[in-house]
């Protein structure tokens, strides 16, 4: 999927008002396969939280990270992280140049995009909204089936 159609067709995520990228996006973005970026992911997180733990170290890591389930196409829920820029960029920095570039610029976008600091009541309803949505487009989908 290329970053115009992603900027295009979907709403801002977030994580506490502030901008988020899922693990589907970066995904999307990146043509990796979910399962593998969520499993690049939980390994990052690892490692940053062990890194912590040592004596004397000088990481102080505030985790701005969230894991939720969304539908999938069969209405199934799967497993979904969402990531601040940090951890973001930090994910891709085991990347190709060329897969970072892309998420960069997405992150771009989403700053560029006149984004507002909303409450997490709010974040909740759209998410809300959304995921009803979601559910209303698979169900159409499986009459259409039939």
């Amino acid at each position: 999927m290329n970053i115009e159609h992603i900027a295009a067709g979907t709403t801002l995520t977030t994580i506490s008002g502030m901008p988020a990228m899922s693990s589907q996006e970066i995904a999307e973005i990146t043509g990796r396969q979910h399962k593998n970026v969520l499993r690049d992911i939980r390994k990052m997180l690892g490692q940053l939280a062990e890194a912590e733990r040592h004596p004397g170290s000088d990481l102080s890591w505030d985790p701005k990270w969230v894991e939720t389930h969304m539908p999938d196409a069969q209405g199934q829920l799967r497993p979904v992280l969402l990531l601040d820029k940090e951890l973001t960029f930090t994910l891709l920095a085991g990347y190709s140049y060329a897969l970072s570039n892309l998420i960069v610029k997405r992150w771009l976008e989403l700053e560029g995009n006149g984004f507002r600091r909303v409450s997490v009541a709010e974040a909740v309803a759209h998410l809300v909204e959304r995921e009803k949505d979601i559910r209303r487009m698979a169900l159409r989908e499986l009459r259409r089936l039939r």
